[in-house]
């Protein structure tokens, strides 16, 4: 059994609505299509499951005479699986999202992704992995070796892009024409199934242009200023950096 996924706009509610407000609905009505031990199932949800190296969202679920703890959200067999410390006996739930923490993920992973595409333009680096965490977070880049003053560079170029208040904007594109538009060593396609046609976009202005199912903001000023913290070696020609908001 599979459930719609408010943020990534399959739900009708919000078919008017451009996709990057979508990622702003901090709380919603849905009904219970499943229960398990510890588990529900919704038929709809704006609570974001765990995956692409960004964390899940936590909050609550309300009903007439009850609520409950929403711990974790995690993707199972298709489905989303809300974990909760008390299974809703209501039908329908109002589900409400810690909107600090979401937020603070939505400009994470902004971020990540302005990072991303400001190495790959000065230094031709890939980005081959990366973790989001509310107070900072690392992505790794290959093939590179970094220098102090490179890390100087990098900060500053981000810092002057945030400044232009960029609009970030996300929509669906058919792989295909996505594969021809796209700067491979970027967006690392063969990662994604291949039985995944339509791919959800994230674009930061004309500075990057990524397949992404996370959450975002709307605009890079949302972001707020990025410092580097830290480099570090994870192997040969790959480089960790770990950075901060503020």
């Amino acid at each position: 059994m599979k459930t719609a996924v408010i943020y990534l706009g399959q739900d009708p509610t919000y078919k008017d609505s451009p996709m990057v407000e979508l990622n702003y609905v901090k709380d919603f009505t849905a009904r219970v299509v499943e229960r398990g031990k510890n588990y529900v199932i919704l038929d709809r949800t704006a609570f974001y499951a765990k995956g692409g190296g960004q964390p899940f969202d936590t909050g609550r679920l309300e009903w007439e005479g009850g609520s409950a703890r929403v711990s974790r959200v995690l993707k199972e067999g298709g489905s989303i699986h809300h974990i909760v410390d008390e299974v809703p006996v209501s039908h329908e739930v109002t589900g409400k999202l810690d909107w600090d923490r979401r937020h603070a993920h939505m400009r994470m992973h902004t971020a990540q992704h302005l990072l991303s595409g400001v190495v790959f333009r000065m230094f031709g680096a890939r980005t081959v992995g990366n973790q989001l965490y509310i107070d900072y977070s690392h992505v790794d880049f290959a093939p590179v070796s970094f220098t102090h003053e490179d890390l100087r560079r990098i900060e500053e170029e981000f810092n002057e892009v945030v400044e232009t208040n960029v609009p970030v904007t996300i929509y669906e594109e058919e792989r295909e024409a996505l594969e021809e538009s796209i700067e491979e060593e970027r967006a690392i396609m063969e990662l994604i199934p291949k039985g995944i046609r339509r791919l959800r976009v994230i674009q930061i202005g004309e500075i990057d242009l990524c397949p992404c199912a996370g959450t975002h903001v709307r605009n890079v000023s949302e972001i707020g200023r990025m410092r580097i913290l830290r480099r570090r070696s994870k192997g040969k020609d790959v480089e960790r950096i770990t950075y901060e908001l503020f």
